[in-house]
């Protein structure tokens, strides 16, 4: 049997360096490996805040005064069912020349749809009703915000690229059928801007002939977001970008896109909106995403096409990540991209 005895020897030079530098070593690898296996616990946080998978619509989050929220369900692939809400504008009869459009909202890695509420409520106050003289039709706005699966109350299924595709595909096919004669703008923010350029470039222009797109705060890819968020050199944990499961490259889907896929339409008038304060993504990237589509757009059709149809970027002065909706020139932004909008019929490539 080993017995251990107290010694009066004095550790060595090399144990006390060893622990010296072992120790910090072993906890970086071990937080490493940590971030590595759970990544998409934190890429998609839909519990957080406490709560947001039990929320519920008119209970804990009231409607705000003047819309009418209706709860929707979804079925996506694989018996994976969605919840989601159609937020309209409280109206008794909308006008029968009424034009529709339909806002397919596209989250970030957390919350619910609920909490977004005070959104869709700018966005749909925000928009003025054209005046007679101008023999504009009315608009009559409808906001479809679907939770993707481990989201509020959808199927607690893992999240991952393809799942979340899959849900957002069923989620534009509910919104195109529902409102069959309706434009269709895909509003992705921060992951859901990645996402909305992910999911234009897998799908094919045919089947879906009247969409725009406008994505606020994105990020060019997950790897990117990695090493923005752990900028040191010296850190181990800007080395761990190649590593994850999801890419999210918005960037590398514009510049791989099919000329028959929907993201090649829509990215001819695409619409980036920046934060100028933004904490949480750089404002580089939403550049990044603004520049492939302008480049893609140049090497397939020439400098004079891309002058007359490109995507656009617009920085918000003084927004914040979350907050840029609160700000004037964001609500103007909103109101234009509605505006133009009202005259879309069918894009002229589309036969």
């Amino acid at each position: 049997m080993f017995r251990l005895q107290p010694s009066s020897e004095t550790p060595s030079v090399w144990l006390a360096i060893a622990a010296f530098f072992g120790l910090p070593a072993a906890l970086w690898a071990y937080k490493c490996l940590m971030m590595v296996v759970f990544q998409r616990k934190i890429i998609y946080m839909g519990y957080v805040p406490p709560g947001a998978r039990t929320e519920e619509l008119g209970v804990e989050t009231p409607v705000p005064k003047g819309l009418k929220c209706e709860e929707i369900r979804i079925q996506s692939d694989k018996g994976v069912t969605l919840y989601g809400i159609d937020v309209q504008k409280d109206v008794e009869q909308p006008s029968p020349d009424s034009r529709r459009i339909v806002v397919i909202y596209l989250q970030g890695n957390a919350g619910n749809p609920l909490s977004r509420l005070p959104v869709f409520e700018t966005l749909l106050h925000g928009v003025r009703q054209p005046d007679r003289a101008t023999r504009q039709p009315p608009l009559d706005i409808s906001i479809v915000a679907v939770a993707p699966r481990s989201y509020w109350k959808s199927s607690s299924r893992t999240p991952t690229q393809r799942g979340l595709l899959a849900d957002y595909t069923a989620a534009l096919s509910y919104a195109t059928h529902r409102y069959p004669d309706s434009t269709v703008v895909l509003y992705g923010h921060s992951l859901g801007g990645a996402i909305a350029v992910c999911l234009a470039a897998s799908l094919d222009a045919d089947d879906y002939p009247r969409p725009r797109i406008h994505s606020r705060k994105p990020f060019s890819s997950i790897g990117g977001m990695v090493q923005a968020l752990y900028p040191q050199r010296w850190l181990p944990y800007c080395y761990l970008a190649p590593l994850a499961f999801d890419k999210w490259d918005a960037v590398a889907s514009i510049r791989e896109m099919r000329p028959r896929s929907l993201l090649a339409r829509v990215s001819r008038d695409a619409l980036v909106l920046l934060s100028e304060k933004d904490e949480v993504v750089p404002t580089s990237m939403g550049m990044e995403v603004c520049e492939a589509m302008q480049d893609k757009l140049v090497a397939e059709k020439g400098a004079a096409s891309a002058a007359d149809g490109s995507c656009r970027q617009v920085i918000i002065r003084n927004a914040l990540h979350e907050r840029a909706w609160v700000e004037r020139q964001w609500s103007r932004r909103w109101e234009r991209i509605s505006m133009a909008s009202r005259s879309v019929t069918r894009h002229p490539d589309i036969d």
